[in-house]
């Protein structure tokens, strides 16, 4: 008899600045030699679903969490900071910027 173990569906949501955002990074990396492009989306990939498995995890913006009304978190995938919220029941992605971009200013912006 096989044994079978249910594992719950770890979720995230993506706004739609942040599909944009990754939309964006997508193009930027169909421009790059394939290699350096596959390293980047396998670290975008493996981000999203660590933030769907462990949203709690990063460092908590504590502007952007002022700005938002609700908590708001940080993962550095170099070069892109993914920005979230945790303060539903799953955790929603908010922003993929990358690191030389002004993020406050872009957030301060997308936020009000």
């Amino acid at each position: 008899m096989v044994r079978q173990t249910s594992r719950p569906v770890k979720r995230f949501l993506l706004s739609a600045a942040a599909d944009r955002d990754l939309d964006e990074i997508l193009d930027y990396l169909d421009a790059l030699p394939d290699q350096p492009a596959a390293t980047i989306a396998s670290a975008i990939q493996k981000t999203i679903r660590s933030i769907a498995m462990h949203p709690l995890r990063g460092s908590i913006q504590s502007e952007l969490t002022r700005l938002a009304g609700v908590e708001v978190r940080s993962r550095l995938v170099h070069p892109y900071r993914f920005l979230c919220t945790v303060g539903g029941l799953v955790p929603q992605i908010i922003a993929v910027l990358h690191t030389a971009r002004d993020i406050a200013a872009i957030m301060a912006r997308r936020l009000q």
